[in-house]
């Protein structure tokens, strides 16, 4: 039995599930320094230069995220509720 969520062989699907996933991890990153900046602002961690370059990672991989998910949508959305039926 072939598990489906460890196949490889499409490549658009591995790209945009990685891409989720990276985003997911950076949004969480960014709210945590958020937290912690209104708790501790002697830490300063969003004017930090590395808090500037999350966020900058996280805007770059939720717009190819949004474009890649637009992409597949539009592409074929019959084949997405085709999908669903089964």
């Amino acid at each position: 039995m072939k598990n489906r969520l460890f196949d490889f062989s499409n490549k658009a699907r591995v790209l945009r599930v990685v891409l989720a996933h990276l985003t997911a991890m950076f949004a969480i990153l960014i709210i945590i320094c958020f937290i912690i900046d209104i708790f501790n602002t002697a830490m300063e961690f969003m004017t930090s230069s590395l808090s500037k370059w999350c966020i900058l990672i996280l805007a770059v991989l939720a717009l190819a995220s949004s474009i890649l998910t637009i992409i597949a949508l539009w592409v074929n959305p019959d084949r997405q509720r085709r999908r669903r039926k089964q």
